[in-house]
């Protein structure tokens, strides 16, 4: 219990103040930009959970989004091609775009995971980025209802990786403990959902647009049981952990997030920006949970790190590298998918962060860890910078314009073992190669020779 307790407790009001650090660095601090890869989450979407079943979880309806379940928004496509806009203005200030369209177009790699909301952020963040581009998205097949896994980001269903269930919930197990004691930790967050959901009704609540009624997701167990596999519900990444009634209590809860991005009411206007913070603590832990345990971190991230490493030596070497993105002349490269693929490569590198309206480690809309490679100009040694990059939810309800004067939100990272000193957070190539090998496990990386990198696709549209 003191272990999940030590885990688990964190901060219930959002960071204020100052950006601990922003991304634009001096430009004379002595070294030079070589390569930038941008490892992300998708922008603003609708709920993921349909309407349907939304109905059966709160007394009032949830609102529409506009676009179908799970759609990136509007406004999301906006946001994200105003991050991407505020990189060109700082790559072309760091000499890593030379505005030559053609020739930064030849040098940069866009990639997304195999469903419509990645590609089309990926999308819009290359338009803003190179503004002249048709944006190559390099993706597996999206189909509907099931796309193309792909193996970097989802390597247990693209049969990369092989995961015991059971190891992975005995260890789940070990760090919280149960669910009833989850419960108990969390019981504020589950209130304060439970009076945005039923108000003041007593439980079992009543009176829900469902035509099976209501069904209060605060009233189901949480487990941290193995998830059994079947013909129809393989295991996949960030699923191998049967987490009961948690699932049903993020699934009500997540639409307030991205109504406070949108720019929409929220909680039918009795949620406040800080209240909707505190409500992300649960996904924080459903991460914690199905990511950043140690053993289902290196099985289902292993992989996307050894391609960011092997990216890093590509544009080191000036060569290809095979199972690196792109090809040895991708200075650009963006990577977008999901948080929870942002979380684990987190994990690996036990880095951590916290942005002002944020819990720590949230990974916002549109939010990327970021490495830069750089290299001193004097002893043309290479060392790496990791930021936390992501619009605050102010900038993104407004739909701010993002400049070097107004810049997302940004804090560099320490990366235990590898950063010199609390003021210097810099980390010599080698170290961090170093660290980073020895996070990954290689019996769940996909040998090099044998991987299909996806092409083009172009053509994308949204579904339900």
């Amino acid at each position: 219990m003191v272990i999940l307790l030590g885990l688990v407790l964190m901060l219930t009001v959002p960071l204020q103040g100052q950006v601990l650090a922003q991304t634009i660095a001096n430009a004379n601090d002595g070294t030079t930009l070589k390569q930038i890869i941008v490892f992300g989450r998708h922008s603003i979407r609708a709920s993921t959970t349909s309407q349907n079943q939304l109905e059966q979880y709160a007394v009032q309806l949830y609102p529409d989004f506009g676009v179908g379940t799970g759609c990136l928004t509007q406004n999301g496509s906006t946001a994200e091609n105003l991050l991407g806009a505020y990189y060109r203005q700082y790559l072309l200030q760091a000499g890593l775009l030379t505005g030559n369209d053609g020739l930064d177009a030849a040098r940069s790699y866009f990639r997304s995971n195999s469903i419509e909301r990645s590609w089309m952020t990926a999308t819009a963040f290359g338009t803003g980025l190179i503004p002249s581009l048709t944006v190559p998205v390099h993706s597996y097949p999206i189909s509907y209802p099931i796309s193309q896994p792909d193996p970097v980001f989802d390597p247990i269903l693209a049969n990369v990786a092989k995961v015991d269930p059971n190891i992975a919930a005995t260890q789940v197990q070990e760090i919280f403990y149960s669910g009833a004691a989850l419960e108990s930790v969390y019981s504020d967050e589950y209130s304060l959902l439970y009076s945005v959901l039923f108000g003041t009704q007593p439980a079992p609540p009543t009176g829900c647009p469902s035509p099976s009624g209501c069904t209060d997701p605060t009233a189901q167990e949480i487990t941290l049981n193995p998830s059994t596999p079947s013909i129809t519900t393989p295991l996949y990444t960030g699923g191998v952990i049967n987490m009961g009634g948690l699932q049903s209590v993020l699934s009500a809860a997540d639409p307030f997030v991205m109504q406070l991005a949108d720019n929409l009411e929220v909680g039918w206007g009795q949620l406040t920006p800080d209240q909707v913070s505190q409500l992300t603590r649960l996904v924080n832990l459903q991460f914690d949970i199905e990511m950043r345990s140690p053993y289902l971190d290196k099985v289902q991230s292993s992989n996307a790190a050894s391609h960011v490493l092997r990216t890093m030596r590509q544009a080191i070497l000036h060569r290809k590298v095979p199972g690196a993105f792109g090809n040895a002349k991708s200075r650009m490269v963006v990577v977008i998918s999901s948080d929870a693929y942002v979380a684990g490569l987190a994990g690996l590198l036990n880095a951590h962060w916290q942005l002002p309206g944020y819990q720590p480690d949230f990974c916002a809309p549109g939010g990327a860890l970021v490495f830069e490679l750089r290299q001193y100009n004097r002893s043309k040694q290479y060392l790496v910078r990791v930021f936390y990059t992501a619009q605050t939810f102010d900038q993104l309800r407004s739909l701010a314009p993002l400049t070097l004067q107004n810049p997302p939100a940004t804090m560099q990272l320490l990366i235990p073992g590898g950063s010199r000193s609390a003021t210097n957070l810099d980390v010599q190539f080698g170290v961090f190669q170093k660290l980073l090998s020895s996070a990954i496990g290689q019996r769940y990386v996909e040998k090099p020779w044998k991987e299909d990198p996806p092409g083009v696709l172009t053509g994308v549209s949204c579904q339900e």
